[in-house]
């Protein structure tokens, strides 16, 4: 028996991304795994999900046939990915809801505040 040799294949938007095509590449017997990238592992522990993107590993004599299995599924579901739009460190940024939510928590504070001062001129 030899020793697997990781190669990444594709990088998966997320964990749910990853985890279906690496369900397809098992059908297909082909053994792999994935990796949470930069601090995603830790997101991945906490929160059940990462925003970096998860890289998917296969040996690298399956690398050839698992990259066309994943193509054609991408193909078969319109999800396929242009290399300029796949996640890299670099363009990375917090996701909508949480820019969003920050929004709110600081109108919500500075109307606190504001409130506090406007109450403690009447009382």
């Amino acid at each position: 028996m030899e020793a697997m040799r990781p190669v990444s294949i594709y990088t998966a938007g997320d964990r749910i991304e990853a985890e279906m095509l690496l369900e397809a590449l098992q059908r297909n017997d082909i053994q792999g795994f994935r990796e949470a990238r930069g601090s995603g592992g830790v997101m991945d522990v906490y929160t059940g999900n990462s925003i970096y993107g998860e890289k998917i590993f296969v040996d690298e004599r399956d690398a050839q046939e698992a990259k066309e299995i994943i193509d054609s599924i991408l193909a078969q579901t319109e999800l396929e990915v242009e290399p300029e739009d796949e996640i890299t460190d670099q363009t990375v940024k917090s996701p909508r809801w949480l820019r969003s939510s920050m929004g709110v928590l600081l109108a919500l504070l500075l109307a606190f505040l504001i409130g506090g001062t406007v109450l403690s001129i009447f009382f």
